[in-house]
């Protein structure tokens, strides 16, 4: 028990810090998602509230209640869902199996819980005409530090190239959003794995597929953008842009997967990572590549390994009981 709360702590702190020191902030997760990938939900969500307290006491109570909205508890419902297993029937007469909650539904829920987070932020300034976007375009036009850099980097000084310019950093920003928090969930599993204390096996994400029909809601949500205006069409954008951060992902596991022979693969896989970081757009054509997928199969192109399903592992792995609930 002395030693579960000690990790629990220590945990906190680390996020604390991680939060804290601004270069580090996307990932302040990540202490989170470890300890629950290594010692279960519970201790996670111990680790959590002591994080909040934390930040509401040395930070302010208002950092705290973001932190916990914008990163903890996003965090801990997809930790909850990475835990879930099943068990299923042994190919002989060997030890049972363990087949867990799939990566694929584990990134569509993090597009639906940022799609839900972006109604609950819109909704918060709904009666302040023009929205968010306009709040954000007044508070930058209103900065002299601000708008000096907007002007240094676009050459205006216009207040509607202010509301554009904040139109597109709300829809990038909350676009990333789901990738942060799946990004600090999939650094939890390797240092767990690293650390061979792992309650799950790592998905192959060479295999990783996305459901067909989703490619509708791309297309609707592209449309919605064109037919409407405003905060509607913002909203479209945004939800267009989380369904392209989806396809984003496979499209690296794509990329990753068919790579596999090459020489020189982790010189390559570094450069586009690198790439990623400094020019955004080279998500899209990311993107497409995990768009086409359906219609190509690009991972033909290269062996991946076994047939065998990676969400499934031992026992020993870690998992839940038959009824999907975390296994001590």
């Amino acid at each position: 028990m002395q030693t579960n709360a000690l990790r629990a702590v220590f945990a906190a702190i680390a996020s604390f810090l991680l939060f804290a020191a601004l270069v580090s902030l996307p990932f302040a997760s990540v202490p989170i998602a470890y300890i629950g990938l290594c010692y279960g939900l519970g201790l996670a969500v111990a680790a959590a509230i002591l994080t909040g307290l934390l930040t509401s006491v040395l930070l302010s109570p208002v950092l705290g209640i973001v932190f916990l909205l914008v990163f903890l508890v996003p965090s801990l419902m997809l930790l909850r869902q990475s835990l879930l297993s099943r068990p299923v029937a042994p190919a002989g007469n060997g030890a049972p199996l363990w087949e867990f909650y799939p990566a694929e539904r584990l990134i569509l829920m993090g597009g639906a819980l940022a799609a839900v987070g972006t109604i609950a932020i819109f909704a918060s300034v709904a009666d302040t005409p023009g929205g968010l976007p306009e709040i954000l375009a007044q508070a930058m036009y209103a900065s002299p530090e601000l708008a000096d850099m907007v002007h240094q980097v676009y050459n205006t000084r216009d207040l509607s190239d202010f509301q554009l310019i904040a139109r597109l950093i709300i829809i990038t920003g909350l676009a990333g959003w789901p990738l942060l928090l799946l990004g600090n969930l999939q650094i939890g599993q390797a240092l767990a794995v690293f650390s061979g204390k792992n309650l799950r096996p790592t998905p192959d994400y060479d295999r990783l597929q996305l459901p067909p029909r989703l490619v509708f809601l791309l297309a609707g949500f592209g449309l919605g953008t064109l037919v409407f205006d405003g905060t509607l069409s913002t909203l479209m954008a945004i939800f267009l842009a989380l369904v392209t951060s989806a396809y984003f992902l496979l499209g690296l596991a794509i990329i990753h997967a068919i790579s596999r022979p090459w020489n020189g693969r982790g010189w390559l896989l570094s450069a586009l990572y690198f790439l990623i970081f400094i020019m955004a757009w080279v998500i899209i054509p990311i993107a497409l590549i995990g768009l086409l997928d359906t219609r190509f199969n690009f991972r033909q192109l290269a062996p991946v390994g076994s047939d065998k399903n990676t969400n499934i592992g031992s026992p020993d792995e870690g998992g839940d009981t038959d009824k999907d609930e975390e296994k001590d």
